[in-house]
C-alpha cells in the first residue's frame, strides 16, 4: 500500500511539473497553430484574425502575470522583440501611402499577430520540458492532421484535397503544405535520435518523422528538392552529435524512398481526371506501413543503443569516416555534373525557369516537370515596385495590382514569392533594416543554446533547424500569409533565446508596492494592446460578414445586402465588400445598385482593374456604349493582359448586347478567390 501511494506520488508530482508555467501558455499558443495548420494554414482573415486576438490576449495575461527582470533577459532578446515590433509598426504605418490600404491594413495586422507570437516566446521563461513538449506536440499534432485529410481525400472527392494531383490540404496550396509537414520533422527526428528519450517513444517518434516525410512528398513540391538539402545540411550544421542525429534520418529516409512509389501513383490518373480512389488508398497504405516498419526498427535499434555504449575512439571514427564520405560523394556529383555538359545544362534550366509553366506535361510526377514557373517574372515585378519606393516600399502586401499592370505572364498572384523581396518592395529599405535586425538579434540570442549539452538544449536547436528551413524554403515561396508556418517558425527563434532563463516570477510573488514608472508602462501596454485588439476586431468583423454575404446571396440578397454594409462601415478601407455587392446586383440584374458599389469601391482603390470592368458591362448593358469603352480603357490600362476586356471589348465595338450573367458567373468566383486569398 506504502510503495503504491509513494508511486502515485512520484506520478502527481511529474504531473505537477509539467504542467507548471509557463508551459500552459505555451500549449494555448499551439492549439493556436495547430488550429491554423487544420484550416487551411491560417491563410483566410476569418481563421487567423480570431487566432491573433487570442494571442494578443494570451500576451497580455502572461506578461501581467510574470515579472519580467530585465538583467536576466538577454539584451539581444530584447533587441529582437524591439525590432519585431518597429517592423510591424513600420508595416503599419505602410497604410497612409499604400494604393490598396485595405490588405495593407489585413497585412500588417498579420505582421503584427507574428510580432506577437515572437515576444511571447522570447520573454517568458521556458524550461526543457517545455520545449522538448511544444516543439514534439506541433510535429505529431500536424503529422495527425495531413493523415486525416488524406483519409478524407479518400472517402470524400479527393479534388477537394488534390489539386493538378498534388496534395494541396491541409494549407490548400501544395508548397504550403510541404513545407509544414517538413517543418515538423526536423524536432521529432532529431529526438528521435537521442539516448535520453525512451525506446518505444524514439521509435514512435520516427514513425512520425516518417508519416510526416511521406506527406511532403505526396505534395510533390519541386522547390522541396532544393530547400530539404539544404535543410538537411543546415540540420548537421546547427545540431550536436552530427553523427548520432544523421543516422536518425536515415530511416526515414529510407522508408520514404520504399514508399514513393505509391506516394507518386496518384498523381497521373488525378492529372487526367480519372477515378484514383485505389491509388490513392495504396498511398495511404504504404504511409502506414512505412511509419509502421520504421517505428518497430527503431525501437529495437534504441533499446540496443541504450545498452551498447561504443568507445569514443570509434565514434571518432565512424565521425570521419561519415564525413570523408560525404565529402567524396560530393567531389563525385561534382565530376560528373563536369563532365556532361554543365553549361548547357545550367543554360537549359535557366530558360525554363524563366520561360514559365510549360503547356503541357507527360510527366508521370510533377518532380520531373521541369522547372517552369512565374517566380521570374513575379520577382522581375517586386524588384520593379522596390525600384520605385526603395526607402518605404509600396505598402504591406501590395503586389497585386502593381504585378497585372506590369506582368510578362497570365497568373494573377497576390503576393511576390520571396520573404526577401516581400520585406524590400513592401516596406523598403527602412523595413529591410527592421527586419534584417530582428532576424539578426534573434540569432544572436539563441546562440547560448548550442553552448548546453542537456537534450532539451538540443531539442531547442533543432526547432532552430525548422525556422533555418521556413527561411530557405520561404526565399522562393509566400510562406509569410501563412500563419502556421511563420508563427512557429518564429516562436521557436523565440523559445531558443528564452530557454533556460530564470527571468520571471508569478505576479503573485511580486510586491504590492508599484512605482510611478511601472504604472506608467503599465497603462501604455494596456492601451497599446487595447489598440491592437481595436485594429483585428474590425476588420475581421468585416471579412465575417462579407464571407456570410458570399454564401447567402442565393438564398436572400436583401440579408447579403445589409451585411455588406456593415462590413463597408467597420473596414472604412478595404474595397471587398462593395466589389462583392456590386457582383450580386449584377447577378440579380440591379443594374443602379451595381454601378453604385462599384463606384464606391473604386473610390476606396482606384488601382484595381475589375471595378472599370464591371461599369463597362453596365454601361454596356444599357446601351451607353462610349462609357463603356471608356471604362474599357481604364480597365486595359490597369491590367492590359486580362483576356476578359478584348472580349468585351469586341462587343461594345459591335453594339451588341452584353450578356452580363455569363460573364459575372466567372468574375464572382475571382472576387471570392481575392476576398480570400
Amino acid at each position: 500500500m506504502g510503495r503504491s501511494s509513494d508511486r502515485g506520488d512520484a506520478v502527481k508530482a511529474v504531473l505537477a511539473e509539467a504542467f507548471r508555467p509557463p508551459l500552459p501558455v505555451g500549449a494555448l499558443a499551439l492549439a493556436v497553430f495547430l488550429g491554423w495548420a487544420a484550416n487551411d494554414g491560417g491563410y483566410d482573415p476569418t481563421t487567423w484574425y480570431p487566432g491573433g486576438l487570442f494571442l494578443l490576449g494570451l500576451l497580455a495575461v502572461s506578461l501581467a502575470a510574470y515579472e519580467p527582470a530585465r538583467r536576466s533577459i538577454s539584451r539581444a532578446s530584447l533587441f529582437a522583440v524591439g525590432f519585431i515590433a518597429a517592423f510591424a509598426a513600420w508595416n503599419l504605418a505602410s497604410i497612409a501611402w499604400s494604393n490598396a490600404r485595405g490588405v495593407a491594413w489585413d497585412g500588417a495586422n498579420r505582421t503584427v499577430v507574428y510580432a506577437v507570437v515572437f515576444a511571447l516566446f522570447a520573454l517568458l521563461p521556458w524550461r526543457g520540458p517545455d520545449v522538448i513538449a511544444l516543439v514534439t506536440a506541433f510535429g505529431v499534432g500536424v503529422a495527425l492532421i495531413g493523415f486525416v485529410e488524406v483519409s478524407r481525400a479518400i472517402a470524400g472527392n479527393p479534388h477537394r484535397f488534390f489539386v493538378g494531383g498534388r496534395l494541396v490540404a491541409p494549407a490548400g496550396y501544395d508548397n504550403a503544405s510541404c513545407a509544414l509537414f517538413v517543418l515538423g520533422v526536423w524536432p521529432v527526428a532529431y529526438l528521435a535520435a537521442r539516448r535520453e528519450v525512451p525506446s518505444l517513444a524514439r521509435g514512435a517518434l520516427a514513425g512520425c518523422a516518417v508519416v510526416l516525410a511521406d506527406l511532403a512528398v505526396l505534395t510533390e513540391s519541386r522547390a522541396s528538392l532544393v530547400a530539404v538539402p539544404l535543410g538537411v545540411l543546415v540540420y548537421l550544421a546547427l545540431v550536436p552529435q552530427r553523427l548520432r542525429a544523421l543516422l536518425a534520418l536515415v530511416p526515414v529516409v529510407a522508408a520514404t524512398a520504399a514508399a514513393t512509389r505509391w506516394l507518386l501513383a496518384p498523381y497521373k490518373p488525378l492529372t487526367h481526371g480519372l477515378n484514383a480512389a485505389a491509388e490513392l488508398r495504396h498511398a495511404l497504405l504504404a504511409i502506414v506501413i512505412s511509419a509502421a516498419v520504421t517505428a518497430c526498427t527503431w525501437a529495437l535499434a534504441a533499446f540496443i543503443d541504450r545498452r551498447v555504449q561504443f568507445p569514443r575512439p570509434v565514434v571518432v571514427a565512424a565521425s570521419r569516416g561519415l564525413f570523408v564520405s560525404a565529402l567524396i560523394a560530393a567531389i563525385a556529383g561534382v565530376s560528373v555534373f563536369l563532365a556532361f555538359s554543365p553549361g548547357r545544362r545550367i543554360e537549359r534550366a535557366w530558360h525554363q525557369f524563366k520561360s514559365g509553366y510549360p503547356s503541357a506535361t507527360k510527366s508521370s510526377s510533377h518532380f520531373t516537370s521541369g522547372l517552369g514557373n512565374n517566380r521570374y517574372d513575379f520577382w522581375r515585378v517586386a524588384l520593379l515596385e522596390f525600384r520605385s519606393h526603395p526607402l518605404n516600399g509600396v505598402g504591406s502586401d501590395n503586389f497585386a495590382e502593381d504585378y497585372v499592370r506590369e506582368r510578362h505572364s497570365t497568373e494573377e498572384p497576390l503576393y511576390p514569392h520571396s520573404l526577401e523581396l516581400r520585406v524590400l518592395a513592401q516596406s523598403g529599405v527602412v523595413g529591410a533594416i527592421l527586419f534584417a535586425g530582428f532576424l539578426v538579434c534573434g540569432a544572436a540570442a539563441a546562440v547560448p543554446v548550442f553552448r548546453r549539452r542537456d537534450g532539451a538544449a538540443r531539442a531547442g536547436c533543432a526547432g532552430l533547424v525548422a525556422t533555418a528551413y521556413w527561411v530557405i524554403h520561404g526565399s522562393i515561396d509566400w510562406f509569410w500569409e501563412f500563419p502556421a508556418l511563420t508563427a512557429p517558425a518564429l516562436a521557436w527563434l523565440g523559445m531558443a533565446g528564452s530557454f533556460g532563463r530564470a527571468n520571471a516570477v508569478f505576479a503573485s510573488r511580486r510586491p504590492r508596492h508599484r512605482s510611478v514608472r511601472r504604472l506608467v508602462a503599465f497603462s501604455a501596454a494596456a492601451a497599446a494592446v487595447v489598440a491592437l485588439a481595436g485594429s483585428f476586431l474590425f476588420p475581421f468583423a468585416a471579412a465575417e460578414f462579407t464571407r456570410r454575404a458570399g454564401s447567402e446571396w442565393r438564398a436572400s440578397p436583401a440579408a447579403a445586402f445589409r451585411d455588406l454594409s456593415r462590413a463597408r462601415r467597420l473596414d472604412p478601407l478595404s474595397p471587398d465588400p462593395d466589389l462583392l455587392a456590386g457582383a450580386v446586383a449584377s447577378r440579380i440584374d440591379d443594374v443602379p445598385r451595381m454601378r453604385n458599389a462599384f463606384l464606391r469601391a473604386l473610390d476606396r482603390d482606384p488601382h484595381q482593374w475589375y471595378p472599370h470592368f464591371e461599369l463597362a458591362l453596365a454601361d454596356g448593358s444599357i446601351g451607353h456604349w462610349d462609357a463603356a469603352s471608356e471604362e474599357l480603357r481604364r480597365a486595359r490600362a490597369l491590367d492590359p493582359r486580362e483576356p476578359a476586356l478584348a472580349l468585351v471589348g469586341r462587343i461594345v465595338r459591335l453594339h451588341r448586347r452584353i450578356d452580363r450573367a455569363a460573364i459575372d458567373a466567372l468574375f464572382l468566383t475571382r472576387v471570392r478567390n481575392r476576398i480570400g486569398r
